[in-house]
C-alpha cells in the first residue's frame, strides 16, 4: 500500500468519519442536518445576492455590488450549513470538500461562466492553514478554470466583527490577477461563504479590469447581515439582472 494512503487509513482510524453538523459516526453530513439546511435559492431570497429578502427586486445588501452581475449560493450561512464551512476552514476537515464540491459542480453549470478562479489566500495564512478552501472546492467541482489566477498581495486579516464598510477598506487593492487578458471573458468566482461581499467584489473589480466582460461568484453559503446602516451602501441598482 503506498505511503499516503497508509496515512490516510491511520488518520480514518485516529479521527472517524463524523457529521460536520451534529457530531453523528459515519458521515460527514447525516440526514438530520442535511434536512435542516435552508437553500439559498427560491421565493424570499433576493434575485441579486441570493440573501433574505421579502421585497421587490434588489436587497439593500447589494446596492452597491455593481462590480458582478450576480452572486449565488447552496445555503444560508446558519446552523449545520455554517458548521460545514468553518470545519472545512478552521479545523481542516477535509471530508467535506467533495461533499461541498459535488453540490456545488451543478449550481455553477447554471451560470453563463466561461472559467472559474478560487478566492485566493494571502500566503502566510494559506501557509499556516495548509490549503486554500475555495481553490480546494475548485479543484474537486472540476470546474473549468479560467486562462488567470488571483493573488492576494496584502494580509487584510480576519474580517469577522468589521462592518461592510470596514471591509471594504480593508480589502482595496488587495488583489492582483496573473496571464492573459480576459479578451471579454465571463468569469466565476468561488469562496466558501459571502457575507458583505467586499472580498468578492474587489476580487470581481480587478478581473474586469484585466479585460473580463463580466463576474459572477458562487459560494457554499451566504450569510443574510442585518439590514442596517453599517452594511447598506449606496442607492439600488437600476434593475433586476436576467437570472441565468
Amino acid at each position: 500500500m503506498h505511503p499516503a494512503a497508509i496515512l490516510r487509513r491511520a488518520v480514518d482510524l485516529i479521527f472517524p468519519l463524523r457529521c460536520a453538523g451534529c457530531g453523528a459516526f459515519d458521515t460527514p453530513l447525516c440526514a438530520h442536518c442535511e434536512a435542516s439546511l435552508t437553500p439559498a435559492v427560491g421565493p424570499g431570497r433576493c434575485a441579486n445576492c441570493t440573501a433574505r429578502w421579502s421585497g421587490p427586486e434588489f436587497c439593500p445588501r447589494c446596492y452597491n455590488w455593481n462590480e458582478l452581475a450576480g452572486a449565488r449560493a447552496l445555503y444560508e450561512h446558519e446552523g449545520a450549513a455554517r458548521a460545514l464551512v468553518h470545519r472545512l476552514k478552521y479545523q481542516r476537515y477535509r471530508a467535506l470538500a467533495p461533499l461541498l464540491a459535488q453540490r456545488l459542480a451543478p449550481a455553477a453549470a447554471n451560470l453563463p461562466v466561461d472559467g472559474w478562479v478560487a478566492v485566493p489566500l494571502h500566503p502566510s495564512r494559506q501557509r499556516h492553514r495548509g490549503f486554500n478552501q475555495a481553490e480546494l472546492l475548485l479543484r474537486l467541482a472540476a470546474l473549468p478554470p479560467a486562462p488567470v489566477t488571483l493573488h492576494r498581495t496584502r494580509n487584510t486579516g480576519s474580517q469577522i466583527g468589521r462592518t461592510a464598510a470596514q471591509r471594504a477598506a480593508s480589502l482595496a487593492g488587495a488583489f492582483t490577477v496573473q496571464g492573459p487578458p480576459l479578451e471579454n471573458l465571463s468569469i466565476g468566482i468561488l469562496d466558501d461563504v459571502i457575507t458583505s461581499g467586499a472580498t468578492i467584489r474587489e476580487c470581481a473589480r480587478v478581473l474586469l479590469h484585466h479585460g473580463a466582460r463580466e463576474v459572477w461568484a458562487l459560494a457554499v453559503t451566504r450569510a443574510s447581515l442585518e439590514l442596517t446602516s453599517q452594511n447598506t451602501v449606496g442607492p439600488p441598482p437600476p434593475s433586476t439582472p436576467t437570472t441565468p
